[in-house]
């Protein structure tokens, strides 16, 4: 009888490059078990070299000597690193499956990504190579953070990140029976001293987008301008599409990450935000200017090819364009911790204060509610007001001189400035944002397209809505339009 080899190596190819992998059999059953990366491997066993292995003979050789030093042990008895690797793979990993199946919103491919990154690169060397699950001790963990710490590489933030990554992983391990449950999963984490993102002055800023409106590169002041008004991510600015511009406001609905691809954006939800008529047609006119028209017409567009700008796209030619507009040095901008995403944050402030808390968090989307929400609560005069802020706050800041300027009518001619009651129905806000579709969108709540604006009917409750920066009371079961 053929005695089986104990393992099979196989090359897989990505693109250019490939890799070896190995499988090995169960001890007990004889069967191939899943393939296995044998870099992954080498960081099993505390081998730090950064080279891959090329040759089979050298990749053999490793097998021969991972199964030599029995770090290869049957499923019931995984080792740590090898059950951690597994947990956050987004291909093989069961319990990603599980989630991606029950609620595929639930979890970011993104996400695991960076922590498999994380716990590849700083902490499954760190594991004794034999550690099996049901031998894990708080003690280890402990041990973990202390070499992580001691190492001096990483930021105390980044540890925690890391921790918090192991513990998450082997709670998991432990609810499903394969850590005693007498093991304490607890780690105190580090006292860490959380940086603090920087905003440019209002002088800062000025000079900025007007440098950058005569770059060549329009991107440069389009998404500048755009965040600064509406506080949009750049995940969401890779995603944004002319379909999403409106006359006067913009919907978004969506974001794009590099692994996962087009998503909803963060929260889960839509949110509508005003958006000036001037910069809305330019932002239009760009996407058209695509000459790859891929998928759908995009605005941020990437030179090469015509697809979605790179992750980080927007950060580098913001801080390359502060750097030639003499505006930042190099060193201010990492001092101050000057990024893309400081735009958001100059919104959020510029904009407090000049409208209703609750409708700011709606618009800027720091809430959690559901988009039924937002046509139930903020009203076209709420809008307004939004809009009305951005002129009189961030637009000046934007302007150059009067034959730049957009006049007053035109933006005073947006939907969003234009002069409505409170009685206004939301009914009527829908109508207005979604009157150049030919259907309402699917995600719009059927009691908006039917017109019917009645709230959950509770007997003797009632609330306040935020309409136009005022707090009105209702009484839920009342239609929108009845309340003065």
């Amino acid at each position: 009888m053929i005695k089986k080899r104990p393992f099979t190596l196989t090359r897989v190819h990505h693109g250019e490059t490939s890799s070896w992998y190995v499988l090995f059999r169960d001890p007990q059953t004889g069967k191939r078990m899943n393939k296995k990366s044998i870099e992954v491997l080498r960081k099993e066993m505390g081998d730090q070299t950064v080279e891959p292995l090329l040759r089979k003979e050298d990749a053999e050789a490793l097998c021969a000597r991972y199964l030599e030093r029995s770090l290869h042990t049957a499923p019931t008895q995984r080792t740590v690193a090898s059950y951690m690797m597994e947990f956050y793979d987004w291909d093989t990993s069961p319990y990603i499956a599980r989630r991606r199946t029950l609620d595929p919103e639930s979890i970011s491919r993104d996400y695991m990504a960076t922590r498999k990154n994380l716990l590849l690169n700083h902490a499954i060397p760190l594991f004794p190579p034999t550690l099996t699950l049901d031998h894990l001790t708080v003690g280890v963990l402990e041990d973990l953070q202390y070499h992580l710490v001691a190492s001096g590489k990483l930021a105390k933030n980044t540890v925690n990140m890391i921790m918090q990554a192991v513990l998450f992983a082997l709670r998991e391990a432990q609810r499903r029976g394969e850590i005693p449950q007498q093991v304490l999963l607890s780690i105190q984490p580090l006292k860490a001293k959380e940086r603090i993102r920087g905003v440019m002055t209002e002088t800062e800023t000025h000079a900025y987008l007007q440098a950058a409106k005569n770059m060549q590169n329009k991107r440069i002041w389009l998404s500048a301008t755009v965040s600064l008004l509406t506080g949009m991510r750049s995940g969401e600015l890779r995603a944004l599409t002319a379909r999403q511009i409106g006359d006067g406001f913009i919907t978004i609905d969506r974001a794009y990450a590099d692994l996962q691809g087009e998503k909803r954006p963060k929260g889960k939800k839509t949110r509508i935000v005003p958006c000036p008529q001037f910069l809305c047609d330019q932002l239009r006119d760009f996407a058209h200017t695509n000459p790859y028209r891929f998928k759908e017409t995009l605005v941020f567009w990437s030179a090469k090819g015509g697809s979605y700008v790179s992750s980080h796209y927007f950060c580098e030619i913001f801080h390359r364009a502060l750097r030639e507009a003499h505006i930042l040095t190099k060193e201010e901008i990492s001092q101050r911790n000057i990024t893309f995403h400081s735009f958001r944050h100059m919104a959020n402030t510029l904009l407090r204060g000049s409208v209703d808390e609750y409708v700011l968090r709606m618009t800027i989307g720091h809430s959690s509610e559901q988009l039924s929400d937002l046509y139930t609560h903020l009203s076209q005069k709420a809008l307004e007001n939004v809009a009305l802020a951005q002129k009189n706050n961030i637009l000046l800041l934007v302007e150059t001189s009067d034959a730049e300027t957009p006049s007053q009518a035109t933006i005073e001619s947006s939907p969003m400035c234009s002069s409505t009651s409170k009685q206004e129905s939301t009914f009527a806000l829908g109508q207005k944002f979604f009157k150049s579709w030919a259907m309402f969108p699917p995600w719009v709540p059927s009691w908006v397209q039917n017109g019917m604006m009645v709230f959950p009917a509770q007997e003797n409750v009632s609330r306040n809505v935020a309409i136009g920066g005022a707090k009105v009371p209702y009484q839920l079961g009342v239609p929108m339009n009845s309340v003065s």
